[in-house]
């Protein structure tokens, strides 16, 4: 899924989190584990759910909602690939 002005959903993540989740103004990159710097809590992961379900008109099933899918941008990309209902770059 590729938004106006080439922002690539990756990049839209990370500007989310970044603006409304992150608990502080370190540099967050795709691969920045955000369980290990604090950047996200679990509320935090909660809104980035609601966020990516809005974004792409799809449901997260709470049993998918696990570290090894939400440690970083990056593995949540990995995880909505293989879900195989939804595009993303």
């Amino acid at each position: 899924m590729t938004t106006t002005d080439s922002v690539t959903f990756t990049d839209a993540l990370i500007a989310f989190i970044v603006a409304d989740v992150a608990l502080s103004d370190d540099p967050l990159e795709a691969d920045t584990d955000l369980a290990a710097t604090g950047l996200v809590d679990s509320l935090g992961v909660v809104l980035i759910v609601e966020w990516i379900e809005d974004r792409l008109g799809i449901e997260i099933d709470p049993g998918d909602v696990v570290i090894e899918h939400f440690i970083s941008v990056a593995a949540m990309v990995d995880y909505l690939r293989g879900r195989g209902d939804c595009t993303v770059d």
